[in-house]
C-alpha cells in the first residue's frame, strides 16, 4: 500500500476548495505542507491554507449576521424546505447587509 505524499494531499485540498469545503481543504493543505520537500512548496501550501482559513472566518461572520439580523440558526444546507427557506422582512435584510458591509469595511486591508 502506497503512502500518500504532499502532491496527493494537495490534489485533495484543491478538490475540497472547489466544493467550498474550507475546513477540510485547510486541513489537507496543512498535511501537504508537513510532507513537502522544498521550502517553496511548503510556503505555497501554507498560503493556500491561510486562504482557506480566511474563507472559514468569513463564513463564520456571515452565519453570525444571519443569526443576529435574520433569526436564521445556520447557513448550512439541511435539505428541507422548512429549514432551508426563510421569510425575512426588508428591514431585517437591510440590517444584515449593513452588518456585512461594516464587517468588510472593518476588515484589515491586505497590502498589494
Amino acid at each position: 500500500m502506497n503512502q500518500a505524499n504532499h502532491q496527493d494531499y494537495a490534489e485533495e485540498a484543491e478538490s475540497a476548495e472547489r466544493a467550498g469545503a474550507w475546513p477540510q481543504a485547510a486541513a489537507l493543505w496543512q498535511k501537504a505542507s508537513d510532507l513537502a520537500d522544498g521550502l517553496d512548496e511548503r510556503h505555497d501550501y501554507h498560503q493556500r491554507k491561510l486562504f482557506c482559513e480566511g474563507k472559514i472566518a468569513i463564513d463564520g461572520q456571515l452565519e453570525s449576521i444571519a443569526r443576529r439580523a435574520l433569526g436564521i440558526e445556520t447557513l448550512k444546507t439541511r435539505k428541507s424546505d422548512s429549514l432551508d427557506f426563510h421569510e425575512v422582512s426588508v428591514w431585517q435584510l437591510q440590517e444584515a447587509l449593513r452588518l456585512a458591509y461594516q464587517a468588510g469595511y472593518d476588515a484589515p486591508r491586505k497590502k498589494q
